[in-house]
């Protein structure tokens, strides 16, 4: 599509997966509050505004990023499966299923090697994680005793009166040292490839912070407390397969890439412009002729202007600050502090079988001297992703995070064949893997993963009102601020448009 700019009543910035489903809620709010909530409209969304979105780069999609080899194989350079439970993840799950995905889905079972085996390298071998109530009942390495007596414990610990406090003060207050440092510290790699003694549990891990202010008690908590509810989020037929059949983690065939590509698809055909290698250079908000006391946003391009009534800005917090005007320094100093991880993600494919085992995977806390934050089993959890043909075996390892620098230098200046060789003799020492690969591909995903510190909520809380206070056309979406999950980002942008369109009403 020819660019053109003009006005537009909505105007997205960022391709990801947060902006692509901002538009495609807003379609359908919008189509809905123009009929009289028709479940018609839902189903053909139809509306006489406007909605652009612009993407910098010539990939839609974000971090979702999925490669597929000439042989056949997926390899993935971001998230490569998402959680079906709680609200954000029957909203995926709903989404999916009204993007037609429903035939595409692959799912592991909770029954699954992958999900229940789960490891952390320490101590120079894999130990495995328990996952049932008899295995929190003997001692397993690399815990000094049984893990039910630290969660035993735990109910006795008094709750906290702090407003926030790091992932680490809170797990040596409440769990203690081992469970800390050798369970707590690699899951937070993990999932933010962040230090435990950085990273905010009010903001990182909401239900934690909750149970504890609630009920006194994370286990009580997580065994007493009520799981949260939207009635806006349906139960699609996918929702119900996933509870019956009780899957851990999906994806699909093609990979997640697929769910932003179908998107991309499915809002073009409702009417929205979608424009790539188009980045925003400035960002200005004047005065609306039209209206006292009101502004729109004028957003420039390379070579044309647009103008909206409400800019929605799905770009990570620290793109977002490099496009703003001077006069809004207040906002551009607290997206300052959003911090984020740089994490290589080297992709292996090998010959043959070599897993040392069956399972999802495994992590590898702070205290091991490694350059690998973990490594996931991809042909495990995924065999549907291999290649056709003779046995192969598929493996991802993710390296830097918050110790980047201090591992490997300037992103901007490091090599990836050294970052590849790294990897493979990590894996090498770690699990033995000798055997060369006959596929290699080094993603380096530069600030990939907001890491909230603490008061992370201040921060979101001093841009809300700061937005309101000049009255600023202005929505923030994205994982820079309420969850890094594509689970969490989506469901953020669902309520984003629902926020901007009041009087819609979503049958999704």
């Amino acid at each position: 599509m020819a660019l053109r700019g003009g006005k537009v009543d909505f105007l997205v910035l960022g391709g990801g997966v947060g902006g692509l489903s901002a538009v495609f809620y807003l379609q359908r709010l919008l189509a809905a509050a123009e009929t009289g909530n028709s479940k018609d409209t839902q189903e053909n969304p139809t509306s006489k505004k406007k909605i652009a979105l612009l993407e910098a780069t010539s990939h839609l999609g974000g971090w979702l990023n999925t490669t597929r080899t000439n042989e056949g194989s997926i390899h993935e350079a971001g998230p490569r499966s998402m959680r079906p439970q709680g609200i954000v993840g029957k909203n995926s799950l709903n989404l999916a299923s009204t993007l037609g995905l429903t035939d595409e889905v692959v799912s592991v079972l909770h029954s699954h090697p992958a999900a229940q085996r789960r490891f952390v390298y320490t101590r120079g071998k894999l130990h495995q994680l328990p996952s049932s109530l008899g295995t929190l009942l003997r001692r397993q390495q690399p815990f000094s005793r049984p893990l039910a007596f630290d969660l035993a414990r735990e109910m006795l610990v008094k709750r906290s009166k702090v407003e926030d406090e790091t992932m680490y003060e809170f797990g040596l207050r409440r769990f203690g040292k081992g469970i800390t440092e050798n369970l707590l510290d690699p899951f937070c790699r993990g999932i933010f490839a962040g230090k435990l003694s950085e990273l905010s549990v009010r903001s990182c891990f909401p239900p934690l912070f909750n149970f504890e202010r609630n009920y006194s008690s994370v286990i009580l908590g997580g065994l007493l407390g009520r799981a949260s509810t939207d009635p806006t989020v349906g139960a699609s037929d996918l929702v119900q397969r996933a509870k019956m059949e009780k899957w851990s983690v999906w994806s699909l065939k093609d990979g997640l890439q697929r769910l932003t590509d179908r998107l991309y698809e499915v809002v073009s055909e409702q009417g929205a412009e979608v424009y790539t290698q188009t980045p925003c250079t400035k960002i200005e908000f004047i005065p609306d002729p039209n209206a006292t006391h009101q502004k729109i946003a004028r957003v420039h391009t390379s070579d044309a202007v647009w103008e909206t009534d409400r800019l929605i800005c799905a770009l990570p917090a620290k793109n977002l600050v490099e496009v703003l005007p001077v006069d809004l320094d207040p906002l551009s100093d607290h997206l300052q502090d959003v911090n984020s991880a740089t994490v290589a993600v080297i992709n292996l494919e090998y010959e043959g079988s070599h897993l040392p085992t069956e399972g999802f995977g495994y992590l590898v806390p702070s205290h091991e001297r490694s350059n690998v934050l973990g490594v996931i089993f991809d042909s495990c959890a995924f065999p549907q992703h291999d290649r056709p043909g003779p046995k192969t075996t598929r493996i991802t390892c993710m390296m830097g995070g918050a110790w980047f620098r201090e591992l490997f230098g300037d992103p901007d200046k490091v090599d990836p064949e050294w970052l590849a060789s790294v990897a493979m003799e990590t894996l090498k020492s770690q699990i033995g893997l000798i055997a060369k690969p006959t596929y290699c591909k080094v993603n380096l995903s530069q600030d990939c993963i907001p890491n909230y510190r603490v008061n992370h909520h201040r921060l979101l809380d001093n841009m809300t009102s700061y937005i309101e206070d000049q009255n600023l056309p202005l929505t923030l979406i994205g994982a820079s601020y309420k969850g890094v999950s594509v689970n969490d980002v989506i469901y953020n942008s669902r309520l984003a448009a629902q926020r901007l369109v009041p009087n819609g009403h979503l049958i999704v």
